[in-house]
């Protein structure tokens, strides 16, 4: 575990090593206190301090703070420089990076209590999460965003169907992050299938394409599911903790 006022005052010397063929996926609660939340907020550049003000609701706001901060104070230990000066920017098709080190990957999601940030030196990467909850227009959403072979296999076990929509969820979510498309590209244009052991990529707008993405699943808690999309194989995926 690594903890905010350690990473804020001491140098970047005990933190993590990212080598190549790593990944690391930080886990950031968003249930802290008010004096956390003012640590996060401290980091923060000007421009992000006035889109906090933009916020109507305390708890997307809350929310975004803890992102942004937990974010800089990252990406400060990665680049040995304090939160304040990290640069990041986005690319042509909004995909977020880090002007200081283009070679330093990074992605984050957030839902629920729960934010988190996946970094790699030698690929891109997407990741989703998601806080598996009710969702009182699920049947729409199923037939607006799946294929009626992914509809199958969601709507194969009733007592399972809601887990299956948030891993198919975020397969699809975190693909679309990794290539820098977000949701220019209709979810229901994509085709997966999740097998014992792996997922495999079957279509992309209808047409069959195998590409050299691959994909793991991960959970923090048993009502969470998230998924990591990335290029590069043999890639050994470290989980950590940030507090």
């Amino acid at each position: 575990m690594v903890y905010i006022k350690e990473l804020l005052r001491k140098s970047t010397e005990e933190f993590p090593l990212l080598s190549p063929g790593e990944l690391h996926v930080w886990n950031v609660s968003t249930d802290i206190t008010p004096a956390r939340l003012v640590e996060y907020k401290n980091t923060l550049s000007k421009k992000e301090l006035i889109k906090v003000h933009l916020f109507e609701f305390e708890q997307a706001r809350d929310s975004w703070v803890v992102s942004q901060g937990a974010l800089r104070m990252l990406l400060s230990g990665y680049l040995g420089i304090p939160p304040k000066l990290v640069k990041t920017g986005r690319r042509r098709k909004g995909k977020p990076y880090s002007i200081d080190d283009p070679g330093l990957y990074f992605n984050m999601s957030n839902s629920g209590k729960l934010v988190t940030i996946a970094f790699s030196r030698d690929t891109e990467l997407g990741i989703d999460i998601e806080h598996i909850r009710p969702l009182p227009d699920l049947d729409e959403m199923i037939i607006r965003n799946f294929t009626s072979r992914e509809i199958r296999f969601i709507n194969g076990k009733s007592e399972e169907r809601i887990t299956r929509f948030f891993r198919f969820w975020t397969i699809k979510e975190s693909y679309l992050k990794a290539i820098g498309e977000g949701m220019r590209l209709s979810p229901d244009n994509l085709e997966f299938a999740i097998e014992k052991d792996s997922i495999r990529q079957l279509a992309v707008n209808g047409i069959f394409e195998q590409e050299n993405w691959n994909f793991s699943e991960f959970s923090t808690s048993a009502d969470y599911v998230g998924t990591l999309t990335y290029g590069r194989e043999n890639t050994v995926i470290k989980q950590l903790d940030f507090i």
